[in-house]
């Protein structure tokens, strides 16, 4: 345990995990779209009010709930800082990890994602500003500094992925089992670092923060799911994509805002605690289904 405290405050053995931490998840957005074609964004892309119900449920309901609820139940404000940066920042490259791990349709995570990430320049400033009205917070960021942040991690990943698939098949078979080790690997050397850490984080959360999180995320779930359409695919996807906040939006927003207060395992603690409910509503769905006679495919 000390060992380990001693490893974390070493500023080159964190400096080389936060590099593969950054590498790590734009890796497998590269792995999955690299099974699509444009042809199969292109179908998702004609249908404009999948992107409308987006927008209102990711941008619009999903940062209020979240005002709401951190509101109502006091959550702890450096807690409730983060969990309202999560809320206004959609658009994950975690996405399409859940997409596929949740058995929803890659393609549509594959359209919704970059979508949201393009409109966070306009949307997460906006919504920094009215909570910091509503709270004692401090949150400002400039679109052009998040975009630069965020766009290498999401969009161009899944536009490379999409691309070696189109134009280098043969090649891109050989790396995808590659790179498919070098992400199982890398979030097994992420787990073992943060996992006592973000532990000890998680064990000073209250009532009231775990309730936040529980009711913020499943309300996340439920608004994207049943604004999903008619496919269960396409509910799935929208639905994970509504639960789910940037983590390089999270720390790059607290950074700037508050340079001095060290948030890395709070923030991971809050993920594990999220991913805790994503698995809950996910089992009861697999369990609902199995009862009818269905499994999801």
């Amino acid at each position: 345990m000390h060992k380990m405290h001693s490893l974390l405050e070493n500023h080159i053995f964190m400096t080389v995990i936060g590099m593969l931490l950054h590498v790590t998840f734009p890796v497998i957005v590269f792995v999955i779209s690299s099974n699509l074609t444009f042809k199969d964004v292109g179908k998702e892309l004609k249908n404009p009010l999948l992107l409308i119900k987006t927008f209102l449920v990711a941008c619009v309901f999903v940062p209020l709930a979240t005002a709401g609820v951190i509101k109502v139940l006091n959550v702890p404000l450096l807690l409730g800082g983060i969990m309202l940066i999560s809320a206004v920042a959609p658009g994950d490259p975690f996405d399409l990890v859940e997409a596929k791990g949740k058995k929803g349709s890659i393609s549509t995570a594959a359209v919704v994602m970059p979508f949201l990430v393009l409109l966070m320049p306009l949307t997460v400033p906006l919504w920094l500003w009215v909570f910091s009205q509503w709270f004692p917070l401090q949150l400002s960021i400039s679109p052009g500094d998040l975009f630069v942040e965020v766009a290498p991690l999401t969009i161009a990943p899944l536009l490379a992925g999409i691309l070696f698939h189109e134009f280098l098949p043969s090649f891109t078979k050989i790396l995808q089992p590659i790179l498919e080790w070098f992400f199982r690997i890398s979030v097994i050397i992420l787990v073992l670092v943060f996992i006592v850490p973000s532990g000890e984080a998680m064990a000073k959360f209250n009532f009231a923060s775990y309730a936040a999180i529980f009711i913020i995320i499943s309300l996340s779930l439920f608004a994207g799911y049943y604004a999903g359409g008619s496919k269960r695919k396409d509910r799935i996807s929208l639905s994970v994509t509504s639960g789910l906040g940037n983590l390089a939006v999270i720390m790059l927003v607290t950074h700037v805002c508050y340079p001095r207060v060290h948030v890395l395992f709070t923030v991971f603690a809050y993920v594990i605690a999220r991913w805790v409910v994503f698995v809950f509503w996910f089992m009861l769905l697999r369990g609902r289904l199995r009862l009818r006679g269905e499994k999801l495919e």
